[in-house]
């Protein structure tokens, strides 16, 4: 009996080098299975910014549990700061949309954070988010402006998150409670240099946005002698309030109507009049340069020119999608659609509030030729974390913009087949070895 022991061993050992490997694998495939496309985080947006506080909000496309955890160490983040209604509650629940407050900060100071949604962290192509807080300053007195937010059929909505831009300012943001309504202090608002906006309290314009998760979105136009209240913003109207009190509103998507195996197509006077428009406009649109247009990459970015301090509202009809931006102290705008875009025609509609505070429209239609080259500078997105390596030499970013959809969320990997090779080795080896102790023992 003794001189089988090698070989019983041996094959012990190759069997259980098998069975390790298989479950170590299913281990891997399950880890990575945890965090999928549904818990990637989308539209992120920074608000609320001054000395002292920051908010980061964000969508994902199934309701998930959500909180960050931030530092001023990037090596260290650690500290974890959850959803402003879970703050509230109590409890941790599952959002589509995520709104967290940071309080508490040192000012002018750079934090980094992570988002983690449902089972997996994301940070910033493999470096943390990061945002730096403004300078202590005098708060100036307060000034409270309201609203409601309604379905089309006047039920409100809860827990919708509000951001409201004041022409000049970075944005602020806040939810809105069980029967609709919201409230935010405007003087909160900083300028580009972090400094106290300076704002005319009657004719200021202001652009809204409301992000309600899977009910969809809404924007409004109005302006400081129209926001104590604001009119009632119906979720997916685009809409603007005049100092007359007419409401001037459209349905997203609603022009021009989808022509089944066409695209989307605009009538021959409606485009007349647009490059009419465009030409006396200080508005502009750059990229598509012309009506037509070719773009051979299913990520373009849109690009063009507006007044500083202005707002214009984007529309990519092709996929309802409505993007509030304004321009840089060059006059300058862009955005990227954080999806791919289907091969076909498209029309981008661009609005604004001319100088007697109408809103105007300039459409552009462009051509989408299947392709996977990225065009121009895509919009920053989150990723998921794959290794636990230590996050240093990081350079201060001060701002974080919306953030496209990501790839699908994977843990740090563990267990593969370098264990199953590695034991089945020695299972064959401690095989050979009682073959050759048989003969030596006969």
């Amino acid at each position: 009996m003794s001189k089988r022991i090698p070989t019983i061993l041996g094959i012990f050992i190759l069997i259980a080098g098998l069975v390790a490997g298989v479950i170590l694998v299913n281990m891997r495939q399950g880890l990575e299975s945890k965090a999928g496309p549904s818990e990637s985080p989308k539209n992120l947006k920074i608000s609320n910014l001054n000395a002292s506080t920051f908010s980061v909000s964000w969508t994902t496309d199934t309701p998930l549990t959500g909180l960050i955890k931030y530092s001023e160490d990037p090596a260290k983040i650690v500290t974890p700061a959850g959803d402003v209604r879970d703050q509230i509650s109590g409890t941790s629940q599952s959002y589509n949309n995520h709104t967290v407050n940071v309080s508490g900060l040192s000012p002018s100071t750079t934090y980094y954070f992570l988002i983690i949604s449902g089972s997996g962290t994301y940070d910033d192509n493999s470096k943390p988010f990061s945002v730096r807080t403004t300078a202590q300053a005098i708060a100036p007195p307060e000034d409270l402006i309201s609203g409601k937010v309604v379905r089309n059929t006047g039920d409100p909505i809860n827990g919708g998150i509000v951001f409201v831009e004041a022409e000049g300012g970075q944005t602020l943001s806040t939810i809105t409670k069980t029967d609709g309504t919201w409230r935010l202090n405007l003087a909160n608002s900083r300028d580009k240099d972090g400094k106290v906006l300076t704002y005319d309290p009657g004719k200021t314009l202001l652009s809204i946005f409301v992000q309600a998760g899977n009910i969809g979105t809404a924007t409004a136009l109005t302006n400081t002698n129209k926001d104590k209240p604001v009119p009632d913003i119906v979720m997916g109207k685009n809409q603007s309030f005049s100092d007359t009190g007419q409401l001037v509103t459209s349905l997203e998507g609603e022009t021009p109507k989808a022509q089944t195996g066409t695209g989307f197509q605009l009538e021959t006077d409606q485009l007349t009049l647009s490059e009419q428009l465009e030409a006396t406009s200080s508005v502009k649109i750059l990229n598509p340069a012309t009506n037509g247009e070719i773009i051979a990459t299913d990520k373009p970015e849109f690009s063009g020119k507006a007044p500083v301090g202005s707002v214009v509202k984007l529309t990519l009809n092709s996929v309802e999608m409505t993007q509030v931006v304004q321009p840089d102290t060059d006059g300058n705008w862009k955005w990227t659609p954080p999806q791919l875009l289907d091969p076909g025609s498209h029309t981008l509609t661009v609005e604004f509030s001319d100088s007697a505070n109408q809103v105007q429209k300039i459409v552009r239609t462009f051509t989408v030729l299947l392709s996977n080259q990225p065009a121009f500078t895509a919009t920053p997105s989150a990723t998921p974390i794959v290794t636990p390596t230590p996050l240093i030499g990081i350079s201060p970013s001060p701002t974080v913009t919306s953030m496209p959809a990501t790839e699908s969320g994977v843990l740090v990997p563990s267990g593969g087949l370098t264990t199953t090779f590695g034991l089945a080795l020695l299972g064959i080896l401690m095989l050979f070895i009682g073959s050759l102790s048989k003969k030596w023992l006969k």
